[in-house]
């Protein structure tokens, strides 16, 4: 009788250790596993909408980025004020009356892009309506008691025959193009971001003093803004984001759920889109005026940390749009990297090379290994193909 009872104690202990050992085995499933755009927010760029149908993915799915709308309207608006603070008649370089100036678009496949041109049209007046290339009207400007017409001579999109967007090369090329068939009529550059910029102010012939304008605020701008050779850039605040974003994706693998996973002590400069699901970080205009204070203020928080250091390690898959990218790879990646070294999150990436999303989608594969997903797409439109992979 005794022998009995003890056996039926030991079958029970058994039963029990191997139900606490599958349940310590059970892991959350892929579609329910936390998702974070990031930087590339998904929407469609010719209709302007953002894909909530990606975003609505799960109750954990956001998205991270600068605030790509406010930051167009920024650029304008530097274009505006250096207008309005200067000698006309020194900008207007063949005295035509007219402040002509050339556009250099990024992508035609990215909403960022689309809020640049947005931005920068708006703001001089020549917006029809669209971020289309050459799709603008003439626009005026009132300085120092004069009105000048303003008019975008021409806008491209810098893609290259392969499809490879925010193509420098392709900037410089185009910049040599506009050189020959404008000539004097052009009195500003405008570009998407900064890599474009400076490859026009690198392009033989290209003359001394013409206004350029950029987007990034990378180091190479900021060199060509202390020399005066650009005027001004647009920082994304790239720490703020690859901080907040990995914030967040800490907060979500560790059961945080929701809104909630937002919260922090470390990064206030950002705001919360509830509609679109979106996690805004605020962008700055960089000039030679506050050259030497934005510079100091580029650095990483020193408040990110693991509380106590005792975080369980976790897997998150990391997509990159473009290995080749300045501000993406050279910025933004980068110090992704050193907050999750501090998270105790163990980086898995796949680069692509920022002509189209198959590149990255064949090599995702063995999803159930991973905790959470971070995604920088190539075309903001295929969030769903994403989505899909991972489930």
């Amino acid at each position: 009788m005794k022998r009995n009872i003890f056996l039926i104690i030991c079958l029970v202990s058994s039963l029990f250790c191997s139900c606490s050992k599958k349940n310590a085995e059970i892991r959350i499933a892929n579609k329910d596993k936390p998702v974070i755009f990031y930087n590339r927010q998904p929407g469609n760029a010719f209709t302007g909408k953002v894909d909530m149908a990606s975003l609505n993915h799960n109750a954990d799915t956001f998205f991270v980025g600068s605030d790509a709308m406010g930051g167009g309207a920024m650029q304008g608006s530097l274009v505006v004020d250096f207008l309005l603070g200067s000698d006309a008649e020194k900008i207007d370089r063949n005295k035509d009356g007219v402040i002509g100036y050339v556009l250099l678009i990024g992508s035609d496949k990215q909403i960022d892009a689309d809020y640049r041109t947005t931005g920068v049209r708006k703001a001089l007046g020549t917006w029809n309506g669209s971020a289309k290339e050459k799709d603008t009207k003439d626009g005026s400007i009132k300085i120092g008691g004069k009105v000048y017409q303003v008019q975008e001579l021409d806008s491209r999109v810098m893609k290259d025959k392969s499809g490879t967007a925010w193509n420098a090369k392709m900037a410089s090329e185009m910049m040599a193009f506009w050189l020959w068939k404008y000539k004097d009529s052009i009195d500003l550059v405008i570009s998407n971001n900064d890599s474009m910029a400076i490859s026009c102010i690198n392009t033989k012939g290209f003359p001394k003093g013409i206004p350029v304008f950029g987007y990034d605020a990378n180091d190479d701008a900021l060199k060509a803004i202390e020399k005066g050779e650009m005027i001004g850039s647009i920082s994304q605040s790239f720490d703020y984001q690859a901080a907040m974003t990995m914030l967040m994706m800490r907060n979500l693998v560790d059961g945080v759920h929701g809104e909630d996973c937002i919260k922090n002590d470390v990064c206030s400069e950002y705001s919360y889109n509830k509609d679109f699901r979106s996690v805004l970080v605020q962008n700055s205009a960089v000039t030679k005026e506050n050259l030497d204070a934005f510079k100091k203020n580029v650095k990483h928080s020193n408040g990110v940390k693991v509380i106590d250091g005792e975080a369980t390690e976790k897997k998150i898959l990391m997509t990159v749009y473009n290995e080749n990218s300045f501000f993406t790879a050279q910025q933004l990646v980068p110090a992704m990297k050193y907050y999750a070294e501090i998270l105790n999150l163990n980086l898995t990436i796949i680069n692509g090379n920022g002509r189209n999303d198959s590149l990255i989608l064949q090599k995702i594969n063995d999803v159930n290994e991973y905790d959470g997903f971070l995604i920088n797409l190539v075309s903001t439109t295929q969030g769903r193909s994403y989505l899909e992979r991972i489930r």
